[in-house]
């Protein structure tokens, strides 16, 4: 579907009963005089078309883009830091039933750095309005940093609480949702996980309310993958996969929709490798903490290919397959004598696409591990226009035909502000060549200021998203983002945000349902 197409869409009036929400919606419904809105049946004025939400981290606000092609994109609201109770925001995700959300965390942000802090995730109305209203902040855990939308079920939202404390020993608790007086060895259950559901918008709906926050029992930054039935296996179980850095685990949670244990922890792996460190033994459906090791998961990933779950294992320098239907690690891939730190994964779920940095001197560092092909091979690329550079965010496009990567900006890179355009379909060989590759298209300078996030709008039918603009951030002075064409990789625009950005999440009605995620 065309973005002009996606301008004339209308949607039906959502109204709620707060206050709050009804005075936002009289004053985004009468102030607005662009021609983004279309009228929806109670004659307020409903957004529709693509819009760029954009993390301005300077002075705590959010401020939506309306983006109209190569050109005539401009500001169409900024939601005040006053809203999120003047704390930092984080990653941000849609749903299906359109709307967006935003994490709120106040651990570490310059007022709150002596305590934890209880926190929220806010859920934004995109549509309904002229301009992007708040609806509502909910209360999950401390610190929430990773979101993600159930691809099992598109309405549904998981929280990340990482739970970091300050100036305490264990690190990790959420003393909120899990002070459990009763627990041997403490009254705390380590980090958790909040589960949201959306609600459904249109007349007569409520606002996101919170299903369940399940404490983990253990401490660390927390990822997650969702496993699901495949086409080539529907035996496959829906389960959440958590990893905790700090613990060196991995704990499962039930997602099937009708089952007795929805949404509790029904196991916890051991990440502890025998052959990297000597391993504790453990109960992995026990009450009691894990011993932790040395393991440190960060990332976690899995593949519609292989029906597997895939961890990369900081800690061992190695990537850990797991059954989601037996819980065994099923293979380690070893990344020891590579330069390799992090990883994502194609959307075909065949490349499990490698990244690190080489130093000295420093390079962004790609590369890729066949899980369609026997032994999964591993190929480096060399792509000198990469040298210079320290490693930043990136992302494929839905389809599978283009990645990009943003350049770091480490104080040790001598290449900065680039964004790097490949294309990702020669990942599968073709004739006469052997091996997957990635072509590089474009090389695009960006805007001088030190610092970049970025994300991809991209249209077609699910899991085939066409890439159709990038947008940038720019945390110079002032602030801005650049507008890319995906189709000639030039920047057509920059537009005037809020101090600071940082993080870009780029939403459009039915982007959920085409399979889009936001790039977190």
């Amino acid at each position: 579907m065309s973005m002009e197409t996606m301008k004339r869409r209308t949607y039906a009036s959502y109204v709620t009963t707060g206050a709050l929400g009804l005075a936002l919606i009289g004053l985004a419904a009468c102030s607005s005089g662009d021609d983004t809105g279309t009228l929806t049946p109670d004659g307020s004025a409903g957004l529709s078309g693509p819009i760029a939400f954009v993390n301005n981290t300077g002075d705590r606000s959010l401020t939506s883009v309306a983006l109209r092609g190569d050109s005539n994109s401009a500001v169409l609201n900024t939601i005040p830091n006053t809203t999120f109770g003047n704390l930092a925001l984080g990653d941000m995700q849609f749903t299906s039933g359109e709307w967006v959300f935003v994490n709120i965390s106040g651990i570490n942000d310059g007022q709150n750095n002596s305590q934890n802090v209880g926190t929220k995730v806010a859920a934004l109305d995109p549509i309904n309005s002229a301009t992007p209203i708040h609806r509502t902040n909910l209360p999950t855990g401390v610190r929430p940093v990773h979101i993600y939308r159930d691809p099992t079920n598109g309405e549904v939202i998981w929280s990340m609480n990482d739970t970091i404390t300050i100036n305490t020993t264990t690190p990790g608790d959420d003393t909120i949702n899990c002070n459990n007086p009763n627990r041997v060895g403490g009254p705390v259950e380590g980090g958790s996980v909040t589960i949201i559901h959306n609600s459904h918008q249109g007349p007569g709906a409520h606002d996101p309310e919170i299903e369940a926050t399940v404490c983990l029992l253990a401490d660390g930054h927390k990822v997650t993958a969702f496993s699901q039935p495949t086409a080539t296996d529907a035996t496959i179980p829906r389960r959440a996969f958590v990893s905790s850095e700090i613990a060196g685990e991995v704990a499962v949670i039930d997602n099937e929709p009708n089952s007795s244990t929805k949404y509790q922890m029904i196991r916890r792996i051991d990440m502890c490798n025998p052959q990297k460190e000597t391993c504790n033994p453990e109960n992995p459906t026990g009450t009691t903490a894990f011993t932790p090791n040395d393991s440190a998961p960060h990332g976690i990933r899995w593949s519609k290919l292989t029906g597997k779950v895939y961890s990369i294992q900081e800690g061992y320098g190695e990537i850990a397959e797991i059954d989601p239907k037996t819980f065994d690690i099923t293979n380690r891939i070893d990344l020891t004598s590579t330069p390799y730190t992090s990883f994502g994964i194609s959307p075909d779920g065949r490349f499990l696409l490698l990244r690190g940095d080489t130093t000295p001197p420093t390079g962004t560092k790609l590369g890729v591990i066949d899980l369609g092909t026997a032994n999964n091979p591993r190929t480096d690329f060399t792509i000198p226009e990469l040298a210079g550079t320290s490693p930043g965010t990136f992302k494929f496009s839905p389809d599978g035909k283009r990645f990009y990567i943003l350049a770091g900006n480490a104080a040790t890179a001598t290449k900065k502000d680039r964004l790097f355009a490949f294309d990702a379909s020669t990942l599968v060989p073709a004739a006469p060549a052997a091996q997957p590759a990635l072509t590089l298209l474009a090389e695009i300078q960006l805007l001088q200021t030190g610092g970049h996030g970025m994300d991809v709008l991209a249209q077609g039918a699910s899991g085939a998203g066409e890439a159709k603009y990038i947008v940038v951030s720019n945390t110079g002075t002032p602030g801005s983002v650049t507008i890319i064409n995906a189709t000639d990789n030039s920047i057509k625009q920059h537009v005037g945000v809020g101090s600071a950005p940082n993080g870009v999440l780029v939403y459009y009605p039915g982007a959920a349902a085409a399979g889009n995620q936001a790039t977190n």
